[in-house]
C-alpha cells in the first residue's frame, strides 16, 4: 500500500509541477491541470514499453527505441492538442492558436525524459526498500499468461529464439520474450553472467572463472564479458 501511494503523491506532483509551469502560457489554473494531465498516459506508455526494447541487435534496437519514443511523442502530442480543442473549442483554437511549446517535441520530450526517469528511480528505490514485500511478474508462456513473484525465478535461459524461465520449484516456462528485457524486467536483484544466462544473485552460492554455482546445484557458464562485474559480487 504504501509503494501505491508514493508513486501516487509522484505523479500528483508531476502533475501539479506541469500545472504550474502552463499558467505562465496564460492558462488558468484549471485548465492548466487538465492539460497536464495529458502528459500522464505517454509517460506511462514510455515507461512500460522501454524495457521491451531490445539491443541484442544494436542497428535494430535504437531503431526500435527511436520508433517508441516518437510514436508516444506524437500521441501525447495528439493528446495536448485534442484536451486544448476541448478547453476552448475548435474555431477559439484555430483563431488563438495553440501554444507553440505545447507542440513542441522537444519540450514534450524532455517533460517525458524527466517524468518517466524520475518514476523509473523512484520504482528501484521501491524495490529496494520494500524487498520483503511481492514483486510479481507476469509473462505469456505456451499462449497462457503465467505470474510469478520475482523471489520464485531462479535464473533465466536463452536458447536460440527462446527464453526459459526457471522457477525456484524446478517450473520451467516457455517464453518469447528477448533475455535483453528480461534483465532489464528483472532489475538489480539479478545478474547477467553469460550472454544467454541471467539469474538471481541470491542464489548463487559460488563464483570460478567460468561458472557459477547455484544454491540448487545448477551450474551456470559464465563469459569473459561478465566477469568483472560478477567479480565484485558478495557472495552470503
Amino acid at each position: 500500500m504504501k509503494k501505491i501511494l508514493l508513486t501516487l503523491a509522484y505523479w500528483s506532483a508531476s502533475v501539479l509541477m506541469i500545472a504550474l509551469m502552463l499558467t505562465s502560457l496564460d492558462y488558468c489554473f484549471s485548465d492548466a491541470l487538465f492539460v497536464s494531465m495529458s502528459f500522464v498516459p505517454g509517460c506511462l506508455v514510455l515507461r512500460w514499453l522501454l524495457p521491451h526494447v531490445s539491443f541484442a541487435n544494436k542497428r535494430k534496437g535504437i531503431l526500435n527505441l527511436i520508433a517508441v519514443v516518437l510514436a508516444v511523442i506524437l500521441t501525447d502530442m495528439i493528446l495536448v492538442i485534442w484536451c486544448h480543442v476541448l478547453m476552448n473549442g475548435l474555431m477559439a483554437s484555430y483563431y488563438s492558436g495553440f501554444p507553440t511549446l505545447l507542440v513542441n517535441p522537444a519540450f514534450l520530450s524532455l517533460v517525458m525524459i524527466v517524468l518517466t526517469g524520475g518514476d523509473y528511480v523512484l520504482s528501484r528505490y521501491l524495490k529496494s526498500r520494500f524487498r520483503n514485500e511481492s514483486h510479481p511478474v507476469t509473462f505469456t508462456s505456451d499462449y497462457r499468461k503465467v505470474t510469478l513473484d520475482l523471489s520464485e525465478i531462479l535464473f533465466v535461459e536463452s536458447r536460440d529464439t527462446e527464453v526459459w524461465v526457471c522457477a525456484t520449484d524446478g517450473r520451467k516456462y516457455r517464453n518469447k520474450t528477448g533475455i535483453t528485457q528480461w534483465e532489464n524486467l528483472l532489475g538489480e536483484d539479478f545478474i547477467r553472467v553469460h550472454r544467454s544466462f541471467v539469474v538471481r544473485k541470491s542464489f548463487i552460492s559460488s563464483v570460478a572463472n567460468d561458472a557459477v554455482k547455484l544454491t540448487d546445484g545448477n551450474e551456470i557458464p559464465v563469459s569473459r564479458k561478465y566477469r568483472e562485474t560478477l567479480s565484485s559480487l558478495k557472495i552470503c
